[in-house]
């Protein structure tokens, strides 16, 4: 796909963001971690350049049990050696075998950390990812931000952070009642105006942020790339780079050097 990889360093993409299927890859020279897997084998294969899974030992960590997380992971498994890791509340929901991930995991030179997020599923986790002196968090499908999340993410290099609507358009949108209700609720998704807050809370200068899980009818790229600079700007939050990832074709390629 014609990136250059270093194998000392840490990559982090996503491949597919949004209501129709969600999964972030991250990857040193020995392991290859997923975060959720709601896509099918098939586009993470054609998403994936083989030499960058060529000899890892790859692992999955589903954050929840809702379909657009974990469609792809029986396919997944049944195709690739790989373990799975979920809270014991998301494990049990989805049916599968799994490892309890209750606590931080170390699997190699990563270490993953979930962290409980508001959201209506039975157990759902943001995740923290540390590699050397690299940090990665990916935080999507969460209705509220606690005090909890924002100390554990505070100063991440990757800030994978969900945005996924905008409050008047999702207000004056197609959806019924009951399905606008749910997504405002303490158990929905954060708007655009809550992830640009828990931004300002966690960002630091080295951080590269990447907006997650944006609705198609709720929102756009621009609306939310807008909406969130402009709020860091305007609080003079430092930050190293800003974007949207896409249902197509996810984030661009983040290497951190270590």
């Amino acid at each position: 796909m014609g990136y250059s990889i270093t194998l000392s360093s840490l990559h982090y993409k996503s491949i597919s963001s949004g209501s129709k299927g969600n999964c972030s890859i991250l990857w040193d020279d020995s392991d290859l971690i997923l975060i959720d897997l709601g896509i099918s084998y098939r586009k993470f294969r054609n998403s994936v350049s083989a030499k960058w899974a060529e000899g890892l030992r790859m692992s999955l960590f589903i954050s929840h049990e809702h379909s657009d997380h974990c469609s792809g992971v029986r396919t997944f498994c049944s195709r690739e050696s790989a373990d799975v890791y979920a809270t014991r509340g998301t494990g049990d929901a989805m049916g599968l075998p799994y490892y309890a991930a209750e606590r931080e995991v170390t699997i190699g030179n990563f270490s993953i950390l979930p962290v409980s997020v508001s959201h209506d599923a039975a157990d759902p986790v943001a995740f923290v990812i540390r590699n050397g002196s690299a940090k990665v968090s990916v935080v999507t499908d969460l209705g509220i931000v606690s005090p909890t999340l924002v100390s554990a993410i505070r100063g991440s290099d990757i800030l994978a952070v969900e945005a996924n609507h905008d409050v008047e358009m999702l207000k004056t949108g197609p959806y019924d009642a009951v399905l606008k209700r749910r997504i405002l609720s303490d158990v929905g998704h954060l708007s655009n105006e809550q992830s640009a807050d828990l931004l300002s809370q966690t960002s630091a200068e080295n951080s590269r942020i990447v907006l997650l899980h944006l609705s198609e009818n709720n929102n756009t790229p621009e609306v939310a790339f807008n909406h969130v600079e402009s709020s860091l700007v305007n609080r003079g939050i430092q930050y190293a780079s800003l974007e949207c990832a896409s249902q197509e074709t996810g984030s661009s390629l983040c290497e951190l050097r270590q």
